[in-house]
């Protein structure tokens, strides 16, 4: 049975709440980024088909879940200098697997920007993109394009998100290893906002020499609760390259 250490650490003025589960193979620790305003518990059907090959750490952003609120910045920027002091101040030492959902592909890819030398790899599913706010968004039908723009009140701002796809823009990852998941059935988009979407896509994976990109055809938006066992599978397969280089 997997075990996990949960605790609360005050990082930067809020208690942010995390756990860390044991393993059973060197290699990599796994660190999961929610998408926006999701708990670490969308992570579970994941986490139960990993629990004992790789060791984990979830954790609760700022304002989310068990995580207290902040007066600070809720941008990727900021959550990044979170999250590695939480890492610091846990002793969760690299190197790291980041596994990125949404707007947390964005906090995964500066993270690995600004850290290259902790991280092992990088996973982006369906991760957000710099330009859809300008590119996408606009092609949406009113009421989709309402509902997006009317949701950034759980923890970022409209303008703090746009913050941070700002600060990942022509941001490079060099040669790290990158994996790209993408959904392909997305019934909220139009033709039009899904071919962009698919395109922004292809421009993530172009973010590595290193890289490869995977559709999941029968996956929505939330590839890892649509599809968790090829998720799982993926991720352990890049955990497992990493074992012998550490």
């Amino acid at each position: 049975m997997e075990k996990s250490v949960g605790d609360k650490i005050t990082v930067n003025g809020a208690e942010l709440y995390y756990e860390r589960t044991d393993k059973t193979e060197k290699g990599p620790i796994v660190v999961f980024e929610s998408g926006y305003g999701w708990s670490m518990e969308n992570w579970e059907p994941i986490r139960k088909r990993l629990a004992g090959s790789v060791e984990m750490f979830f954790y609760d952003r700022v304002g989310v879940g068990k995580s207290d609120k902040s007066d600070g910045p809720m941008h990727s920027l900021q959550i990044v200098r979170n999250l590695k002091d939480l890492l610091q101040m846990a002793k969760v030492e690299p190197p790291y697997l980041l596994v990125g959902h949404s707007f947390g592909g964005i906090n995964v890819r500066l993270f690995a920007h600004l850290y290259p030398e902790e991280v092992a790899g990088v996973i982006l599913l369906d991760s957000c993109h710099e330009d859809q706010n300008w590119k996408m968004v606009p092609l949406f039908t009113d009421e989709v394009k309402e509902d997006y723009l009317n949701q950034f009140t759980v923890e970022a701002t409209l303008e703090e998100f746009e913050q941070s796809l700002e600060q990942v823009r022509s941001k490079s990852l060099g040669n790290t290893t990158l994996l790209v998941v993408t959904g392909g059935n997305q019934p909220h988009h139009t033709a039009e906002s899904m071919q962009e979407w698919l395109k922004f896509q292809e421009e993530l994976a172009e973010l590595s020499s290193n890289s490869e990109h995977v559709m999941i055809e029968e996956a929505g938006h939330a590839v890892h609760l649509d599809n968790p066992v090829l998720v799982t599978s993926l991720i352990k397969k890049m955990a497992m390259q990493n074992q012998s280089c550490y």
